[in-house]
């Protein structure tokens, strides 16, 4: 098979959008004594890259999410996203990690912080920060060969992606089946730089949580949504023909 692309993403929107974010179909809440944080979102346009020997190259995804907070004592200064991926076949763990940490992030920046559709938004009574939202838009190369940034001509978020060796397709033509979560967790800390996620009378650092499956065999070629996953369910597949039909 020649080296091309299956739908590939000819951009990244949202370079500031440094975590990934994704609930399909829920959403996270978690409640303390009156203060709250919720996380949700989604992932959409699942995307598989391969090379003319048949190997992935990468899996790209879009991912839009939202963190809410309410009810602070404390106003928030800054937060952090930790962004972690899982490779999942047969009720079995393949491979495990953090693809991305973007550190302390200023939360006063508002809509200067990524592109359109992505903001940061304080306000709450008596001070902002007690109060708000995180809104993100990305696109990212979850999956990459090597771990490499080769996605979308090296841009380099996230940090270190989840390995692309997992992904293959057999010989015989039959598929196979990987699930990938991608998981987000929130911290949150106050104006003087002490979390508050955690701490006594906050939530938890608030957590979400989504998944696709990526289908691999050596003789179809499609992307599509609605067939069976690596866990017998029928919801947000990829279909990658991998090999010389």
């Amino acid at each position: 098979m020649s080296n091309d692309k299956l739908s590939r993403r000819n951009a990244v929107r949202g370079i500031g959008a440094l975590g990934t974010v994704g609930a399909l179909g829920g959403v996270s809440a978690l409640l303390s004594q009156g203060a709250s944080a919720t996380a949700g979102g989604e992932i959409s346009d699942p995307n598989v890259f391969t090379s003319s020997d048949g190997t992935v190259d990468w899996v790209s995804i879009q991912v839009t999410g939202r963190l809410n907070w309410n009810g602070f004592d404390d106003p928030v200064g800054e937060f952090r996203i930790l962004s972690d991926v899982e490779l999942k076949r047969n009720g079995n763990t393949l491979w495990s990690g953090r693809i991305n940490d973007t550190g302390k992030v200023d939360a006063t920046q508002g809509s200067d912080w990524g592109n359109s559709g992505e903001e940061i938004v304080l306000n709450g009574d008596y001070d902002e920060g007690r109060a708000g939202y995180i809104a993100s838009d990305a696109g990212w190369g979850v999956v990459q060969r090597n771990r490499d940034n080769i996605y979308n001509n090296g841009y380099g978020l996230p940090e270190n992606p989840a390995p692309a060796a997992p992904l293959y397709s057999n010989t015989d033509g039959s598929t196979v089946d990987t699930r990938i979560i991608v998981k987000s967790t929130y911290i949150l800390y106050g104006k003087t730089g002490q979390e508050l996620t955690g701490q006594s009378g906050y939530p938890e650092r608030p957590q979400s949580s989504s998944s696709f499956v990526v289908s691999l065999n050596n003789e179809s070629s499609s992307t599509n949504f609605g067939n069976s996953d690596a866990e017998g369910d029928t919801d947000n597949t990829v279909d990658v023909g991998i090999g010389n039909s």
